[in-house]
């Protein structure tokens, strides 16, 4: 989950997840069997049968140019640094990783984690069903190829989704576009091979459950995948990961439990996980995660360093100044710790070009 940087009230408003009056939904309720095809579209390629008719107009000509170029922006600055970086100060895993406050930023979990066989992916954003842009009106095609043409200017920038965005491009458009969409687009620039997206839930136990295809709200969603032939499972789960969340939904809690014992990454997450509000969370991931990976919105340094072999990489003076009464134990460490090793790329919020990894390992 990415908050607002303009305030730090945007930022808890971005917490809860308000519906707001909709037109009739033009999404179909059975996603096209052409998923591959359609998630071509979305990252601004055409399919080797050509445009289809529709699409073959200067808007998404210009949709198409920006998907590609801040993409190439992105991959540039952050994400071929990130992956460099990972290979040498990330312990190869294989099983499963957690990304709890994702939002739909799978890049960095992948890039932090690609060798896992699945990842889970935590935000308060609803899936929706991925949008086909082949099924749209002109009018209503329009409106939602400007609302993705600014969602990737921001990426591209930023590297993250901000969370007061994510829930505009929901209700600004005729046309849901939940975290679904944006998925899908980047597996596809991420040339994963994408073989089935399905609507999912999980029981009491923590089991996940998968659903029809006809199932009418898709909340939570896996997508079922190829890379280089190795089968991998994303999973993007809609979960409030407050305290108040938990404790009205056990099961939830029963799953973040499971979960919080995988390598785990916190990212652009609001400094959440050091709110009081949220220490469920938290606490899950300090007393069972055998690794992590944060920047300075993850858990705080002093309850990560008292369980775990810290190491520190980059600058870190002091936080956004939305968050500025944060992680100050982190800046006095930065100061203090003389083993503090180089960053080369953006990592979570703009902050004067200083930005901080944490490492942490398990004591034995």
């Amino acid at each position: 989950m990415k908050a607002s940087l303009s305030s730090t009230y945007s930022f808890i408003a971005a917490l809860v997840f308000v519906h707001a009056a909709q037109a009739a939904d033009p999404n179909p309720t059975i996603p096209s069997v052409g998923i591959q095809e359609n998630a071509r579209l979305l990252s601004g390629a055409e399919l080797p049968s050509g445009l289809p008719p529709a699409l073959n107009t200067e808007q998404w000509k210009r949709y198409a140019n920006q998907v590609r170029s801040n993409w190439t922006q992105y991959v540039t600055k952050i994400a071929n640094p990130m992956m460099a970086w990972s290979q040498k100060e990330v312990p190869a895993f294989r099983e499963t990783v957690f990304y709890p406050f994702s939002g739909p930023d799978f890049s960095s979990v992948y890039q932090m984690y690609p060798n896992a066989r699945r990842y889970v992916m935590v935000a308060m954003q609803r899936a929706y069903q991925p949008i086909d842009l082949r099924t749209l009106n002109p009018v209503t095609l329009d409106q939602t190829l400007n609302v993705l043409t600014a969602a990737w200017e921001n990426y591209g920038r930023d590297g993250f989704f901000v969370t007061e965005y994510l829930d505009q491009y929901v209700h600004q458009n005729q046309v849901r576009i939940g975290a679904s969409t944006l998925l899908v687009t980047t597996l596809q620039l991420q040339r994963f091979v994408i073989d089935e997206v399905v609507p999912i839930e999980w029981n009491e136990q923590g089991e996940i459950v998968e659903l029809p295809a006809t199932t009418k709200e898709w909340t939570s969603v896996r997508f079922k995948l190829t890379k280089n032939g190795r089968p991998v499972t994303l999973d993007y789960l809609r979960i409030d990961l407050s305290n108040k969340g938990l404790q009205t939904a056990s099961k939830n809690y029963t799953l973040i439990k499971q979960l919080a014992s995988n390598p785990t990454l916190f990212k652009a997450a609001s400094h959440l996980p050091q709110n009081q509000n949220f220490s469920m969370t938290a606490d899950a991931v300090i007393a069972n995660a055998p690794f992590i990976v944060q920047d300075e919105t993850g858990i705080q340094y002093t309850k990560l360093d008292a369980g775990f072999s810290t190491q520190l990489y980059g600058k870190f003076e002091r936080a956004h100044p939305a968050f500025n009464a944060y992680q100050r134990d982190l800046a006095k460490a930065f100061e203090d710790r003389k083993d503090i090793r180089p960053l080369n790329f953006r990592m979570g919020y703009y902050k004067d070009g200083t930005y901080a990894v944490i490492t942490a390992t398990r004591k034995k």
